[in-house]
């Protein structure tokens, strides 16, 4: 299955990379999928494991602008107070881009985190990323985000929230990446019944890949 896959994946990449244009050879594109076991865990409630699923995507201009989104998504029959949805979208300056494939990178966003069906929450999200290449086909990435005043909804008064993912990525072969990370999400809030502060914490490791271009 993964064999297959890989193969399918390739010949998508090859099919994007046939007919490229010159308009298009500045511009750096990657788009994928990825899964993972992680443990959700606040203050009150005992830790438990759940799958996630998600998908993720970049584009950048010239090695210098860029635009970057990810969707992580739990089903709502696992979490209690925690966002069962967190959606991010980025747009990013990379601050100094040596190569082509190392880079750091900031920028502004916006990010919804859906708590099920209580609703959902959005706002501002200040960002900020790397990526260095390390031998080979391998390279270290990192990216972070902070959103610091999501508001509030039900009893969850001053929601923000907090993500941190770092990892690997491996490019065995054109057009394909692989990526194995640990992602660590956090959002705090107010409950307004009890007055306390509350924590709760979403992470785990995560495996996917995709293609770029």
């Amino acid at each position: 299955m993964i064999r297959s896959s890989l193969v399918l994946l390739s010949l998508i990449g090859l099919i994007i990379a046939g007919p490229k244009s010159q308009a298009l050879d500045n511009f750096e594109i990657e788009a994928g999928g990825f899964w993972s076991l992680v443990d959700r865990v606040d203050l009150l409630d005992p830790r438990i494991e759940t799958n996630v699923l998600g998908a993720y995507g970049a584009l950048w201009w010239n090695q210098t602008w860029g635009l970057r989104g990810a969707l992580h998504r739990v089903p709502a029959d696992h979490v209690d107070k925690a966002p069962n949805d967190q959606l991010q979208v980025d747009f990013q300056h990379r601050l100094q881009s040596p190569v082509s494939n190392s880079y750091l990178s900031a920028g502004l966003g916006w990010e919804k985190n859906r708590f099920g069906s209580q609703g959902s929450l959005s706002g501002l999200r200040l960002s900020a990323g790397g990526r260095a290449h390390l031998a080979g086909v391998v390279s270290v990435y990192g990216n972070a985000g902070w959103s610091p005043n999501l508001k509030h909804l039900g009893t969850r008064q001053d929601v923000s929230t907090i993500s941190v993912e770092t990892g690997l990525v491996i490019e065995p072969m054109p057009f394909i990446s692989l990526r194995a990370a640990y992602r660590y999400h956090l959002t705090d809030y107010t409950d307004s019944v009890t007055g306390h502060d509350r924590r709760e914490v979403t992470d785990g490791f995560r495996f996917g890949g995709g293609i770029h271009w």
